[in-house]
């Protein structure tokens, strides 16, 4: 007996790789099989004349428009005078069905039979409920019937008799509502949540965007406004005339006692109370200036720069180089007193 159990569970480890093999298989040819279906389904209903022959028209059959051919016109002209606008729920679900069977080909476990029942209850929902709302609140254009197709008119006779215009929508909403979420599994709090992520995201972006922006103008606002600083300071520089510098060159003028004690006595004993002579000292170095005219010119534009620091519009137009203090004139522009420069020579000393 043992034996023969062992030999039994060896023959079940070596099948259950290949009936697995064959569900995948199977599921993968499903979503092809439903694909299909629900893009002929969709086809028929968007391209659905009313003149076409089907059970809802009478008389002698005409051409037939639809693009699924004689079959596509009877399905469409019955689906849609059954159910009108929510036909389209069909397709969808012929979609979804496909999917949901591809996502599961990874499970060796069937479905069970309870999530059949609720993911078919709440497709039987949505489809009654759709309709019915759509009989209410949509009208029936290019349909022959209500929007909500026979079903619809039903639905919308019957809640709108015991609860009201209002009280019907918000329940048939509701109920629309949980019949999506049994047959597709969505959570509409999740949807919700994400609605909201999304939208904070956005707004953080947005308004990212929109100081980014606001800095990119500051930023060029700024850079003209330098921009025309500069222009204005070449202008008046190209117009101005450059200051005036004349050095001051002390002028040595020779002593008499030099010239005297050049004749030198040559018989004459000098005598211990004169002083020694004055050929003894070297002479004065020849006189150099301490700057040259580029860097008079350059203080002269410190200064101007630095008077404007303060507010003060004045130019440079004669500079006095001395030995130790170096002089600078100043033309005022109109309005700038002379004692606002004077206030300001402990600032300008720094």
């Amino acid at each position: 007996m043992s034996s023969t159990a062992e030999a039994s569970q060896k023959q079940l480890r070596k099948s259950a790789p290949l009936g697995n093999a064959v569900t995948r298989s199977l599921r993968e040819g499903a979503l092809w099989v439903f694909g299909a279906l629900a893009l002929i389904l969709f086809v028929a209903l968007v391209t659905y004349d009313r003149n076409d022959p089907s059970f809802a028209t009478t008389g002698e059959p005409g051409p037939v428009n639809n693009l699924i051919g004689p079959v596509g016109a009877q399905l469409a002209g019955l689906l849609v005078m059954l159910f009108g606008r929510p036909a389209f729920l069909f397709p969808v679900m012929l979609g979804v069905t496909g999917y949901l069977l591809f996502a599961g080909r990874k499970e060796t476990e069937r479905l069970s039979r309870m999530a059949l029942v609720l993911r078919a209850a709440g497709f039987v929902t949505t489809l009654i409920t759709s309709c019915g709302l759509a009989a209410m609140h949509f009208a029936s254009a290019s349909y022959s019937s209500s929007a909500g197709g026979v079903l619809g008119e039903s639905v919308r006779a019957g809640f709108v008799a015991g609860l009201g215009f209002l009280g019907a929508t918000l329940l048939l909403l509701a109920l629309w509502l949980a019949g999506v979420s049994l047959f597709s599994g969505l959570s509409w709090l999740e949807v919700m949540d994400r609605v909201g992520r999304w939208s904070l995201n956005s707004f953080d972006w947005g308004r990212a965007r929109i100081a980014q922006q606001r800095e990119l103008r500051t930023g060029r606002e700024h850079k003209e406004q330098r921009q025309e600083v500069v222009r204005e300071q070449q202008e008046r520089a190209a117009k101005r005339t450059p200051p005036k510098i004349e050095a001051v060159i002390p002028k040595v003028e020779k002593s008499e006692r030099v010239e005297r004690e050049r004749q030198v006595p040559l018989f004459e004993k000098p005598s211990s109370n004169e002083l020694p002579q004055l050929s003894m000292l070297d002479d004065p170095p020849p006189h150099t200036a301490g700057y040259s005219t580029e860097a008079l010119e350059a203080m002269s534009r410190l200064v101007e720069l630095k008077l404007r620091d303060f507010g003060i519009e004045a130019e440079v137009v004669e500079v006095h180089p001395g030995p130790v203090i170096t002089r600078f004139e100043l033309r005022l522009a109109a309005g700038v007193k002379v004692s606002s420069v004077s206030n300001l020579a402990k600032d300008l000393a720094r």
